[in-house]
């Protein structure tokens, strides 16, 4: 069912029936006016699309000859800042390798700290002793180490071996030493 709007009191009727219950004016004028926009919406669209037509016709084409047509982008290489590997940059991984790199000397550092040499006359038993737990201490630092920057940078430990394997191979630069003293 279909409504129109009465043209006197603006009430909303049926369009069946020919007089509006609140008014009583006739509805035959609600459905002209009605039927008058539509056809009037139409014989526009009709009037554009034959102006389309023609113009078809008689050789315009809807396209922008009078835009030079672009330059096709140059393909390149990717450099080596763009280089990604384990979703990290190569500037990134040398960041991580440098990381890798102050974690191992800062565990043998704590090491050489917590564990210092014993004596020089100590039994060869008590150095090696010394030397097993120096060397278990500086590996739990290490794995440790190796953990926090695995989840700063949402990696595991077999991508951080490789990273560290990549700037072993590439030379990439050492950050400087801390010692001890």
């Amino acid at each position: 069912m279909d409504f129109v709007k009465c043209r006197k009191c603006k009430r909303p009727i049926l369009e069946r029936v020919r007089r509006c219950p609140g008014c009583g004016a006739p509805i035959d004028d609600a459905r002209g006016a009605r039927a008058g926009r539509g056809s009037g919406l139409a014989a526009t669209a009709l009037v554009a699309a034959g102006v389309l037509l023609v113009g078809y016709w008689m050789g315009w084409t809807p396209t922008l000859r009078s835009l030079p047509a672009p330059e096709p982008m140059p393909t390149q290489a990717p450099t080596a800042s763009e280089d990604k590997r384990f979703g990290l940059t190569e500037r990134t991984r040398i960041d991580v390798y440098q990381e890798i790199l102050r974690a191992q000397d800062h565990a043998q550092l704590e090491a050489d700290r917590r564990y210092p040499p014993p004596d020089p006359s100590e039994s060869p038993e008590r150095w090696q002793r010394h030397a097993e737990v120096r060397e278990q201490f500086r590996k739990q630092m290490d794995e440790e180490d190796e953990k926090a920057i695995a989840k700063h940078y949402a990696l595991t430990t077999e991508q951080l071996l490789a990273i560290s394997a990549e700037g072993f191979q590439h030379n990439w630069p050492r950050p400087p030493q801390r010692s001890l003293r």
